[in-house]
């Protein structure tokens, strides 16, 4: 699967660009950024829960978190900056961007290291948030509705629905986003992806304010 799109919510649109692009050195669309070959857009909003993004960033991971620690707020995993992940042979920093949202950024091994030589190197936004009052619900209309494939053993408490190369992220609303207290709340959010599997078309939930289109591949 891959993310052509992304939008969520922004009470300041203009600042959460700006943000993004005086730290990560990525190019500002007006209403959003260019992140690799995601579109990630802010959609102006009243007040906002923070969502989770995550990038493919093929950096180093230490030159990575060097950069970012010089310009945004880290969150640290058990007292270190930065968490390995060997079953997604990936090494995982996390911050917060300009309006709270919990950004991971993560760096795979078998990506060629890039410099960062005026901005962070991205791929694309490779993970997107969903909480939901139901985990196993929300999975189900992605896969039967949406034709996505969940990745793994969905749970009532966490799910992926995507492959290695992009997914959603379900848990419940109201949990933590990891590795933070910041509580999970369902908001409006819509993305467009590319997956082989599904049927082209624009998924509205019946519920909750997603909305999911399927592009051809």
């Amino acid at each position: 699967m891959r993310f052509e799109r992304v939008s969520i919510p922004a009470t300041d649109p203009d600042a959460l660009s700006d943000w993004y692009g005086r730290t990560l050195g990525v190019e500002a669309t007006g209403d959003g950024v260019d992140l690799g070959e995601t579109t990630l857009r802010f959609e102006p909003a009243t007040e906002s829960a923070p969502q989770h993004l995550a990038l493919r960033t093929p950096a180093d991971s230490d030159a990575l978190t060097a950069w970012l620690a010089e310009r945004a707020t880290i969150h640290p995993v058990e007292g270190a900056q930065s968490r390995r992940f060997d079953f997604l042979d990936a090494d995982a920093v996390y911050v917060a961007d300009g309006a709270g949202n919990v950004l991971e950024c993560l760096c795979y091994d078998g990506d060629a290291a890039e410099p960062l030589a005026g901005g962070v190197p991205i791929a694309g936004v490779t993970e997107v948030g969903l909480p939901a009052p139901d985990v196993l619900a929300l999975v189900e209309w992605l896969e039967s509705a949406v034709g996505l494939s969940a990745w793994g053993s969905p749970s009532e408490s966490f799910a992926w629905v995507g492959d290695r190369q992009a997914r959603f992220v379900v848990l419940p609303a109201g949990s933590e986003w990891y590795p933070t207290e910041q509580v999970a709340d369902s908001e409006p959010i819509s993305a467009t992806v590319v997956d082989s599997d599904a049927t082209p078309g624009t998924y509205e939930h019946p519920e909750l304010q997603y909305e999911i289109t399927v592009g051809k591949p």
